[in-house]
């Protein structure tokens, strides 16, 4: 009789385990010929007939995919029992929307919070926020969710918009040359800290990063300026990656996170002479456009509980190892991080008591 009992039970997952296969195999897989091929925004329509932005690699038979160029121009493909779609992808228009910066009311913003997304209809499809202080020429802090995948399409476009958040004069300060004038300007003729109006030292570094989007559109919408900071360019390209791909790879297809991403205090540096003079790093005149000291992300789950904090200096010229602010109270990474000036000196903060 047991016997019969675990017989029944394993025919009982066998047909379990071969529905699911099924069900997988019924859907309409996103490739990425599709979605690289596709300049339209993937969007949905809810229940109540809304449109919302497509956010997960997922199409499930019956789906209705609304592939929106203009508000005017709109086309639907559903996904067939067949695993095909009604209308083959991609699917391309001559004058696709781009992504606007909307100010919107938020009290977590001590600055101006814009909306980065698409109106249409009347009805936001917001993408991520950020808040920026317009008069300082500073990004403060992004939000936005990032969800799972299982490939990374190549971005299609790199070019950074300014939304009126600021004038072509301040953005022109994130540019190699402006910056070599900068330090010369702040440090003299002489310093030592950018060699030259060449090579890239300090870049436009993404709090947003647009790898945590898989659809085109959606990766050009985070090359705008309120979603960016001066950030050495060695430290974004490793330990900043490195906590950047922890948190996707944290993900499983069909789950997500809630990401807050900002940057705190202003760089401080010494001058050659003796005794050394500190100064400020401002890229701009006057107060704006400051490298900041620290660069901090906060990872939590989709139900907002706390995952992790990061935690990174941006100071690629120091002697050592800081000591860790008092809003960070250190714990072990959950992964292995260099621990230099140039990959970028990173702390991991107890994520229940971390608060900026």
């Amino acid at each position: 009789m047991e016997a019969q009992q675990v017989f029944r039970y394993l025919l009982l997952f066998i047909a379990i385990g071969l529905g699911l296969v099924l069900q997988a195999k019924a859907d309409c897989p996103l490739s990425r010929a599709m979605i690289e091929g596709t300049n339209r925004i993937f969007a949905n329509r809810d229940r109540r007939g809304n449109y919302a932005l497509k956010r997960v690699q997922r199409v499930q038979t019956g789906e209705v995919l609304h592939m929106i160029c203009q508000p005017n121009d709109i086309v639907q493909t559903t996904c067939q029992r067949n695993t095909n779609f009604t209308r083959p992808l991609p699917l391309r228009c001559n004058n696709p929307m781009a992504a606007t910066a909307t100010i919107v009311t938020d009290t977590s913003c001590r600055a101006t919070m814009y909306s980065i997304g698409y109106t249409i209809n009347n009805r936001r499809l917001e993408l991520y926020r950020a808040c920026y202080d317009r008069a300082n020429v500073k990004a403060i802090f992004t939000t936005h969710t990032v969800y799972g995948k299982t490939f990374f399409p190549a971005r299609p476009c790199v070019a950074f918009s300014r939304d009126g958040a600021l004038s072509e004069a301040d953005a022109r300060t994130f540019t190699v040359r402006s910056i070599y004038d900068a330090f010369r300007r702040i440090f003299g003729n002489t310093q030592r800290y950018i060699p030259n109006n060449r090579n890239v030292v300090i870049n436009r570094g993404h709090l947003t990063p647009s790898a945590d989007f898989l659809f085109g559109d959606q990766m050009c919408a985070t090359f705008k300026y309120v979603n960016v900071v001066p950030q050495f360019k060695s430290i974004n390209d490793r330990n900043w990656e490195t906590i950047e791909r922890w948190v996707r790879n944290r993900i499983r297809l069909g789950g997500s996170l809630r990401i807050k991403t900002g940057a705190v205090g202003n760089l401080i540096l010494p001058t050659r002479q003796r005794p050394p003079v500190r100064h400020r790093v401002i890229l701009g005149t006057g107060t704006k456009n400051p490298v900041p000291e620290w660069m901090f992300k906060v990872v939590r789950t989709s139900r907002n509980r706390p995952l992790a904090v990061f935690l990174t200096y941006n100071n690629i010229y120091a002697p050592r190892r800081p000591t860790a602010p008092r809003f960070c109270t250190s714990v072990p990474c959950p992964m292995a991080l260099v621990n230099t000036a140039v990959a970028g000196f990173t702390y991991c903060c107890n994520a229940t008591t971390f608060s900026l």
